[in-house]
């Protein structure tokens, strides 16, 4: 299997490499789920070296360059080899987080590579979106029957905002949560014309994507926010897949990107849907500012 054969080498080789090198081999061998999961800035950064490190060390191991490293390492994630330090995610976190913050001179120059690292999710995340998938899931949340959210533990927030969002723009939106123990319940009468907007993070939620599974295959369609192109998300969402990564300095890791991807979802559709969704949205003001919810409100107009 050629992942684990890259890695063999490269155990074999790292007595040979400089201390740059060396660094970087250590984490590829450590982590090699995260070849597959981040993009090369991400994860020099991660290893803390420079970005060209990553590229001399796959031509190191007799490669053309990053790009087949990191396939090697995709192919073994979607046969289910390269999963198990996900259970040490959160350790590794927090370790790597301490590290920055003793690097770093107080808590204002932690903020500010803090800061620095959720910028550059936001601009990885934009890099990779495609005006025609954006289009389509637009199209998708505006038309669908019903629109279904799932998603749990860190992802959960960006369910929860577009759902609660998108809820005021047009009706028949519901969020799938197992605060009563069977979420499975919220898709019992999903058919073709419904849609799902699944979300899930490395190493993925195994009770998300069988949620998304059995709605793909009630009919419904399934569109995804994920960290990465090669999450088994992908098989069910095919282009209507976005990419946040989550890497940065948050523990256990950054939402931003996700809850970017949904407000953006939500900004479109509403546009898309035009003045019954903003007729829709005016009552909606208006219900709640009557209830007293708010403690300086205007009359909506």
């Amino acid at each position: 299997m050629e992942s684990d054969q890259t890695s063999a080498a490269l155990a074999a080789l790292l007595p040979e490499l400089g201390a740059q090198m060396a660094g970087a081999a250590r984490h590829v061998l450590a982590h090699p789920e995260d070849v597959a999961v981040f993009s090369m800035r991400e994860l020099a950064r991660r290893a803390g070296v420079p970005p060209v490190t990553m590229v001399r060390l796959a031509q190191r191991l007799g490669l053309p360059g990053y790009g087949e490293l990191r396939r090697r390492y995709m192919d073994g994630v979607r046969a289910g080899r390269l999963l198990g330090p996900a259970a040490n995610r959160n350790a590794d976190a927090a370790r790597d987080i301490a590290a920055a913050a003793a690097r770093n001179n107080g808590a204002l120059g932690f903020a500010g590579e803090f800061f620095a690292a959720e910028q550059e999710i936001l601009r990885s995340s934009f890099a990779q979106l495609d005006e025609t998938a954006l289009d389509e899931a637009a199209d998708l949340l505006a038309g669908a029957r019903r629109v279904h959210v799932v998603g749990r533990r860190t992802t959960f927030p960006a369910a929860f905002a577009l759902a609660y969002a998108l809820r005021k723009a047009r009706p028949d939106v519901s969020l799938i949560d197992d605060m009563g123990g069977a979420p499975e319940a919220f898709l019992e009468d999903v058919t073709a014309g419904d849609a799902l907007v699944a979300i899930t993070f490395a190493p993925y939620s195994r009770l998300t994507l069988s949620l998304a599974s059995a709605a793909a295959k009630a009919g419904a369609r399934i569109a995804g926010i994920t960290d990465a192109p090669s999450a088994p998300l992908g098989k069910l969402a095919g282009r209507l897949l976005f990419i946040a990564p989550t890497v940065s300095r948050a523990f256990p890791e950054s939402a931003v990107g996700a809850l970017t991807m949904a407000n953006l979802l939500v900004a479109l559709t509403v546009a898309k849907l035009g003045a019954p969704a903003q007729r829709r949205i005016r009552a909606n003001e208006r219900r709640i500012v009557a209830g007293g919810e708010y403690l300086e409100a205007r009359t909506v107009r």
